[in-house]
Order: structure tokens, then C-alpha cells, then sequence
């Protein structure tokens, strides 16, 4: 009975305890196929994220490589020998500056065009300008200016300057308008008037005087409180018929010009400038002719507004020194003028001059005139002027007869293509 029960007891006891057994490897397995899920899962996203990585990176590389072809095709086309080309093109204008006019007048010496004279009771080309500028290189620049006229074409202006030299000095050489007095520089087209002062056509013509030769101007220390001083020194050959006038192929005049600038306001200033030239006027005698000016020049322009409104005012002393083979001939003269802007488009002028013949101070002339100007754009201007000539003139070297006094009504119109335009040059 004892041995009965313990064997009952060993078989409850190993029925109770084999389920244990089994339960146990089974649980251990689930957590592990878990754990292996997981891993499993972990990997595949690592793998995803580098590969969504590595199809970034190819297509950075992709786009990369396409900005890089891109700006090396765009340098090669700025950088081509076809841009080089165009960039060694000069800057190139045509101005056009056509006139008609009505004078009291109606002798062949006062309307005929001439030396000292436009022309009137018609209707003229006065000139149609061609202009070519360029810089050569970083230190100097050339300029070209082409006059052509109805009966002929002549070089205006063409030369060469250095500029940046030592001492504060530029050099130029060529065919030049010299620098002397307030307007000898201004191309015909530019001035604030149809014409220029009678007192300047008498000495040196309706254009001003120019030559070939050789300038050079220098920046000087400021002189007499002064906020700017320079001098310009120029050797010309000239022949302008009127006051230098040579049978020979050299005549060389002298020309010295000195401007003091000071600041008036942030709206204004004020300069005056020192003018003189020698030259021959007779090889057969050996005669010189000598002419000196005083210029004074004011002009308000208010900062901000100068678009609409400015006012300018010149005026200028001629003394002329004549030698000849009878004795010499002591001239002067003078002009005065003003150039008032109203408005963007609309100019009003006036001017006062008198003027002694440079062969005979006993002869004279004074000139009286108002314009009204129109400017389209920069680049069309039209001007109405008046003016009235009081002469007493018996004779002029040039013509025969008597050069009368005369009412003058002028239309002018002028247009600009390209860069250079009817500034003051």
C-alpha cells in the first residue's frame, strides 16, 4: 500500500510537471522570432533610408553637373571673338543741324554764307557732325569728328589723349579746337545760341579756331583760394583767313588758357579763365597778331532739380593786338550772355555783344539777340532766335561792298543718334 502511493504520487507529480516543460521553450522561442522581427524590421528601414539617401545624392550630383555645363556654355558664348569684336567698336553719332532764315537784308554780303555769316533768307545744312570716340587703351582715348557741309568735308576734330601723367598732367595731339576763352570748345551745334558772340566770328570765325598740333593741360595747386586751378598750353598750325592767315604750310600759333573754379553753394559756381594766343597773320611782312580774353562764368543749378530749372550766365573781354605793315591796330570787344531753364523742355536766352574789326578799330559792330528753345528729348531741339545786327561796317577783307546792319529771324532744328549729343563739348 506505502509503494502504491508513492508510485501514484511520481506519475501525478510527472503529469504535473512535463506541461511546465513544454510551456517554457515554447515562450523562449516566441520572444526570440520576435526579437528577430524586429531586427528584421529595423534593418529594412536602415535600408530604405539609404537608399532614398544614395537617389538623393545621384541627383545632387545630377544637377550639380548640369549648373556646371550650363555656366561653362554661357562663358564660352560672353567670351567669344564675336563680343571681343563689337567691344573694340567705337561709340559712333550723326547730329544733324539744319536752319532757315529771314533777314531784312537782301545783299549778297549778308546773305550769302561766308566766313563771318550763316546764311539767311533760305534754307541751309549748316552741318551734318559724325562722331567716332573710344578709349585705346587704359591710358589713353581717341576722338574723331567728321564736319560735313554741302560743299564740303573736313576733319573737325581728331586726336589722341594721355591722360594720368606725372605732375597731374594729360597730353593730346591731333587736330583740336584749343582751349581759349569760354566757348572756342563748343562745337557749333552745342552753344547756347544759333551763333556765336560777333566779337569771337570777327577774330577767329564762325566755328571758333582749331589746327593740328599738340596740348597739354595741368592740374595746379589751388591758386588765390581757389577749389580748383589748371592751364592748358597748346601749339597749333593754323590759317583761319580772318585774324592768322599764311600762304605757308606751317603757321604756328601759341595758345595759353588758365581757369580758376571756386564753389559758391551745393547749387552754384563761379570760374574765370585768362586767354591768350599769338600767331603770323602776314609771312610777307612778318606781322603777329595777338589776342587776349577775360571770362567770367556763373551758373546755378540746384541739386535735385536741374532737371527742371538752371541759369547760366557768361560773359567775355577781347582785347586784340594787330600788327601791320602801316602801324598797329588796338580792338576789343565783349559779349554777355544768359541761358535760363523753365522746365524739362523749355530754354529762354539772350545776348549782348559789340565788336571792333581786328584790321580796323574804327569799324564795329554790335549784336543784339533772344531764343526760345524746345527740346523734345536730349536728343531733338528746336530753336527759334531773333536778332539784330547795328553795323558799321564800310568793308570786310573777305568780299567787296559794305556789310549793312539787319533784323534776323532763325528756325533752327537739330537731332542727335547716338551718345554724343548737344551737350556743351
Amino acid at each position: 500500500m506505502k509503494y502504491s502511493i508513492i508510485t501514484f504520487l511520481l506519475i501525478l507529480s510527472s503529469i504535473l510537471v512535463y506541461p511546465q516543460e513544454k510551456t517554457i521553450p515554447d515562450t523562449i522561442n516566441m520572444e526570440r522570432l520576435l526579437e528577430r522581427i524586429e531586427k528584421l524590421e529595423a534593418a529594412t528601414g536602415e535600408k530604405k533610408q539609404e537608399d532614398e539617401l544614395a537617389r538623393l545624392l545621384e541627383e545632387a550630383d545630377m544637377l550639380s553637373g548640369k549648373e556646371k555645363k550650363e555656366e561653362v556654355d554661357l562663358s564660352k558664348k560672353f567670351y567669344s571673338g564675336v563680343r571681343q569684336q563689337q567691344g573694340l567698336n567705337p561709340n559712333l553719332s550723326v547730329l544733324g543741324d539744319f536752319f532757315g532764315a529771314v533777314s531784312s537784308a537782301h545783299d549778297d554780303n549778308t546773305t550769302e554764307p561766308g566766313e563771318r555769316k550763316h546764311g539767311s533768307n533760305g534754307l541751309f545744312m549748316r552741318s551734318l557732325e559724325m562722331s567716332f570716340v573710344a578709349p585705346l587703351d587704359p591710358y589713353a582715348r581717341g576722338k574723331a569728328f567728321l564736319d560735313i557741309t554741302e560743299e564740303r568735308v573736313s576733319i573737325e576734330e581728331a586726336y589722341m589723349e594721355i591722360l594720368n601723367l606725372p605732375l597731374n598732367m594729360s597730353v593730346k595731339g591731333g587736330v583740336f579746337f584749343p582751349e581759349f576763352g569760354l566757348l572756342n570748345r563748343h562745337h557749333t551745334h552745342a552753344l547756347p545760341q544759333f551763333d556765336r558772340p560777333r566779337v569771337c566770328v570777327n577774330y577767329f570765325g564762325l566755328d571758333g579756331f582749331n589746327g593740328m598740333g599738340a596740348a597739354a593741360s595741368f592740374l595746379l595747386p589751388k591758386i588765390l583760394f581757389s577749389d580748383a586751378s589748371s592751364f592748358d598750353f597748346s601749339v597749333i598750325n593754323i590759317n583761319d583767313n580772318l585774324s592768322y592767315s599764311s600762304d605757308k604750310s606751317v603757321n604756328l600759333a601759341y595758345v595759353g588758357h588758365w581757369k580758376n573754379y571756386y564753389d559758391i553753394s551745393t547749387s552754384s559756381y563761379f570760374e574765370y579763365v585768362l586767354s591768350a594766343v599769338a600767331g603770323r597773320n602776314d609771312d610777307m611782312s612778318e606781322t603777329n597778331t595777338y589776342v587776349g580774353s577775360l571770362g567770367l562764368h556763373y551758373k546755378w543749378q540746384p541739386p535735385g532739380t536741374s532737371k527742371y530749372k538752371s541759369f547760366d550766365w557768361k560773359t567775355e573781354l577781347y582785347y586784340g593786338f594787330n600788327e601791320t605793315p602801316f602801324g598797329i591796330v588796338r580792338s576789343k570787344g565783349f559779349y554777355s550772355l544768359v541761358h535760363r531753364k523753365l522746365n524739362s523742355r523749355i530754354w529762354v536766352g539772350g545776348r549782348i555783344g559789340y565788336s571792333e574789326m581786328p584790321y580796323d578799330n574804327d569799324q564795329y559792330e554790335w549784336d543784339y539777340s533772344v531764343n526760345f528753345d524746345f527740346w523734345q528729348s536730349e536728343f531733338v531741339i528746336y530753336r527759334i532766335q531773333y536778332q539784330y545786327n547795328s553795323r558799321n561796317i564800310a568793308y570786310l577783307p573777305e568780299v567787296a561792298g559794305p556789310y549793312p546792319s539787319n533784323h534776323t529771324l532763325v528756325f533752327q532744328f537739330s537731332w542727335a543718334i547716338g551718345p554724343h549729343k548737344h551737350e556743351a563739348y
